[in-house]
């Protein structure tokens, strides 16, 4: 890791702890609150549209205050969402917060790939982005054990988390690292592409199925019994599935048919789902050992093979529709893909809303495992009438976040300009 790049690894450790921290929280509190499904997924869904805005509105917020000033900014911003949080208790209220904070942490998440893509050596870029996203992957796990140390009491330690967030303003503010010095923007509209509808569905099922239980399942888990403890260990399965998969699809991917990997990704996404349906109010039985120790095994590899199914779908979506694109058209092809990504993030949570209101508990197997069927048809549909790429682009790293995918491709479309540039 470059050494001017340390300052920023630490702050945004800090950042994406106690975000996933809180995400947690507000599920395991409205669930021991008296709340309903209903009222998570609406918190779920504002915070996913908040996000979205803050993806579109960092670049112009960066050009115009600088990369540092807005980083900080938006971490500050986040601080106070959490104190917000801790001194209002209603679901209007709650959803309002974490619309800001989703932006916030948008921004911040932009602004730290455009850093990293600045510092980063040209020949290690690929390496330190892997890098950055295990460390966020990390912080993701890492956020889990306060849970696992606290247990119920960890809703008392809402505050430490807006100090944390306060920490990654101090960290970066003293920092000696130059910020990236951002060229102005073009007068020129970025144009909708996507050149694979299998790909344009991936993205869609990827934002639909990891907002969805990432946000509904804590809720989920705890009103049918399981300890805040038992909670913290399911996600943080659910989040090191996703790191332990990452690399490996990603590997897969550049030898096999990418179409062929959607569906197996998609296949044991709704496999969990239908035992969880099947498992129905039982889970504190089956995670406690209370039915035995064979379904006490299967309980816990279940979240960890759906971390492994649903966080890399993105990636594998991207390297697939990039197979597909045209020449000077990455980067209209990856903000459709962060526009599809975004709407299902939104789309998921309200479907789940909406579901919970006519079947309740199984809204979310029922949501997250229709959306995956619905893209194993596209997959195969398209399988039957068109062939796969005979020489396919290697795959970029499966990132933490569909923003990396965007300013990856962002860093290929300056490429070609400079390709193309004579003299260059």
């Amino acid at each position: 890791m470059p050494k001017q790049l340390s300052a920023l690894f630490v702050a945004s450790f800090l950042v994406n702890l106690a975000n996933a921290a809180i995400s947690t929280m507000l599920g395991i509190l409205i669930a021991t609150g008296g709340g309903s499904q209903g009222d998570v997924s609406f918190i779920a869904a504002a915070y996913s549209i908040g996000f979205g805005l803050g993806c579109f509105a960092a670049p112009n917020l960066a050009r115009r205050s600088g990369v540092i000033r807005t980083y900080a900014a938006a971490a500050a911003i986040a601080t106070i969402t959490i104190i917000g949080l801790e001194a209002l208790d209603n679901t209007l209220a709650w959803a309002a917060l974490r619309f800001v904070m989703g932006a916030a942490i948008a921004t911040v998440l932009a602004v730290s790939d455009t850093w990293i893509n600045y510092e980063a050596p040209k020949d290690r870029r690929g390496q330190v982005i892997a890098l950055y996203s295990i460390v966020l992957g990390l912080a993701s796990i890492g956020s889990q054990l306060v849970f696992l140390w606290m247990g119920s009491d960890a809703e008392s330690l809402i505050l430490y988390f807006a100090a944390l967030m306060n920490i990654a303003v101090a960290v970066i503010a003293v920092t000696k690292s130059e910020q990236p010095v951002l060229p102005p923007a073009t007068s020129a509209k970025i144009t909708l592409n996507i050149p694979s509808p299998t790909a344009g569905a991936g993205a869609f099922v990827s934002g639909f199925s990891a907002t969805s239980i990432i946000s509904v399942l804590p809720f989920y888990l705890t009103s049918h019994g399981l300890s805040v403890s038992l909670v913290a260990i399911v996600i943080m399965l659910l989040y090191g599935g996703r790191l332990f998969a990452q690399w490996p699809v990603g590997i897969l991917s550049d030898r096999v048919d990418r179409r062929l990997v959607i569906i197996s990704l998609a296949i044991p996404a709704i496999l969990v789902m239908i035992a969880a349906a099947v498992i129905g109010d039982g889970e504190g039985r089956a995670f406690s050992g209370a039915q035995g120790s064979a379904v006490q095994v299967l309980a816990f590899l279940a979240p960890f093979l759906c971390g492994a199914a649903i966080f890399p779908l993105y990636s594998v979506s991207s390297a697939l529709a990039f197979d597909r694109a045209a020449d000077g058209t990455t980067t209209e092809v990856s903000s459709t893909l962060l526009l599809l990504y975004s709407i299902g993030s939104v789309v998921g949570p309200t479907a789940v809303m909406i579901a919970s209101t006519a079947i309740g508990d199984y809204a979310l197997q029922a949501c997250v495992g229709a959306a995956n069927l619905a893209l194993i048809i596209v997959a195969f549909s398209r399988l039957s009438r068109i062939k796969a790429p005979e020489d396919p682009s290697p795959s970029v790293p499966v990132p933490e976040n569909s923003l990396k995918m965007v300013q990856e491709a962002g860093n290929i479309s300056e490429e070609e300009v400079q390709d193309a540039t004579p003299g260059s």
